[in-house]
C-alpha cells in the first residue's frame, strides 16, 4: 500500500448518451477516415491518419504522456501525402488512447486518490473541474460531460439547451465528482475576483483541480466594444490572476478555432468574428500569457482538427437533397449541423479534441498493458 501511495503522490505532482453519428467526419486519432462521398462521377476521400498503434518493428507503441495540449510538445502535423500524424517531442513515437466511460471512471478514481493523499483531503471530497467562458467553452464542456457515466448525477438546471446562457452544476456522489460550467463570455471584475479567491484560499478544497477557460469572441462584437486595444487592456489585468492561479491548480486556456465563412453575406456577426482576426488574437494572447507564466497552458495542439472541420464544411454540399442510393445521409446528419452555425466548431471535431483532453488529464495516472 505504501508503494501505491508513493506512486499517487508522484502522479499528483504531474497533475499541478449520445450514440456516435453515422458516417460522421471523425478526424480519427487512431484510425483513418474523415469522410467519403460519391458525386456520381467518382469518389473523393478526405483522410487524416493521426496515430498508429504499432511502430515500424510491429511493437506496441507506448502511450503518450506529459503535456499533450501545447503544440511545442505534441501536435498534429500535416505530411506530404495530406494526412495528419500526432507527433511528439518524446524520444520515441507514442500513441493516444481512446477513452471510454470505463477508462474515465478509473482515471477519476486515481486522480481522486492522489488528491486525497496530496492535500490530506477526506474520502468524501470531490474532484472539481471548472469550464469558464463563452459558448465555445460550453460546447467543449458538453463534449467532456457526454463521456462521463450517469450513475447518480444531479444537474442544475435540470434541462439544458445547446445555447444555454447560464451556469451549470453537475455532481456525482459515486464518482466523487463536481463539474461546473460558468457562463463568463467577457473579462470583467467579477471573473478576476473569482480567480483571485481560488488562488489565495487557504483551503485547497475551495479551489478547482482544473480550470479550463477562454473569453475572446464576445469581445469582438460591436456591443462589447469590438476593440482589440480595449481587450488587451482588460487582458493585461487578467493575466496576472491567471498566472497566480496556475501556481496552485491546473489551468488551460482554450486557443480559438477558426470559424466557417458565413453563407449569409449580411450576417453582422460574421463581419466581426472571422478566422484571420481570431488568429491574430490567439498570437497576441499567447505572447501575453507566456510573459506572465510558463504554468499557464494554452491548448493549441488540436488546431488542425478545427481546421479540417472547416475544410470539410466547405467541401460537403450541405444543401443538396439526399438520395440514399447515391449519396450518404452524412450530408444531413446532425454531426455537421454546426456547418450552418459559423462560429461553433462541430461535434465531429470537438469529440476528437475532447478525447485528446482526456489523454492529457488521465494518461499520466493510468497504466496500460
Amino acid at each position: 500500500m505504501s508503494h501505491v501511495k508513493m506512486k499517487a503522490v508522484n502522479i499528483m505532482s504531474q497533475f499541478n448518451r449520445h450514440s456516435w453519428f453515422k458516417m460522421i467526419f471523425s478526424c480519427c486519432l487512431l484510425c483513418l477516415q474523415v469522410c467519403t462521398f460519391n458525386d456520381g462521377q467518382g469518389q473523393q476521400t478526405l483522410e487524416i491518419s493521426l496515430a498508429r498503434e504499432t511502430g515500424s518493428a510491429g511493437k506496441d507503441l507506448s502511450v503518450c504522456r506529459g503535456d499533450l495540449l501545447e503544440q511545442r510538445h505534441h501536435h498534429f502535423e500535416k505530411e506530404k501525402d495530406g494526412n495528419y500524424r500526432f507527433t511528439s517531442d518524446q524520444s520515441e513515437p507514442c500513441r493516444l488512447v481512446r477513452y471510454t466511460t470505463d477508462r474515465i471512471v478509473s482515471c477519476f478514481d486515481l486522480l481522486h486518490y492522489a488528491n486525497q493523499l496530496a492535500d490530506h483531503a477526506n474520502s468524501s471530497s470531490r474532484l472539481h473541474f471548472v469550464f469558464m467562458g463563452d459558448s465555445r467553452v460550453r460546447h467543449q464542456f458538453y463534449n467532456f460531460v457526454r463521456l462521463i457515466p450517469d450513475y447518480d448525477q444531479t444537474r442544475q438546471p435540470f434541462r439544458l439547451s445547446s445555447s444555454f446562457h447560464g451556469d451549470i452544476e453537475i455532481r456525482s456522489n459515486i464518482l466523487r465528482l463536481r463539474l461546473s460550467f460558468k457562463w463568463r463570455p467577457l473579462i470583467d471584475d467579477g471573473i478576476v475576483e473569482t480567480l483571485r479567491r481560488w488562488s489565495t484560499s487557504d483551503d485547497p478544497s475551495e479551489r478547482p483541480h482544473l480550470v479550463f477557460l477562454g473569453m475572446v469572441a464576445h469581445h469582438m462584437i460591436g456591443d462589447n466594444g469590438a476593440n482589440y486595444q480595449l481587450y488587451e487592456e482588460k487582458f493585461a489585468k487578467f493575466a496576472p490572476e491567471l498566472a497566480q492561479l496556475a501556481n496552485v491548480t491546473r489551468l488551460i486556456w482554450l486557443n480559438q478555432y477558426p470559424v466557417v465563412a458565413s453563407y449569409h453575406h449580411n450576417h453582422d456577426s460574421n463581419k466581426n468574428i472571422y478566422s484571420e482576426k481570431l488568429h491574430n488574437y490567439n498570437k497576441a494572447i499567447q505572447r501575453m500569457l507566456k510573459n506572465e507564466s510558463n504554468g499557464i497552458r494554452i491548448w493549441d495542439s488540436s488546431n488542425p482538427l478545427g481546421e479540417e472541420y472547416i475544410r470539410s464544411c466547405a467541401v460537403l454540399k450541405r444543401d443538396e437533397i439526399v438520395h440514399v442510393d447515391s449519396r450518404p445521409y452524412l450530408f444531413k446528419d446532425s454531426a455537421f449541423a454546426d456547418c450552418n452555425d459559423f462560429i461553433h466548431t462541430g461535434y465531429s471535431a470537438l469529440s476528437e479534441a475532447t478525447n485528446l483532453l482526456y489523454n492529457d488529464i488521465c494518461n499520466n495516472v493510468m497504466e496500460f498493458d
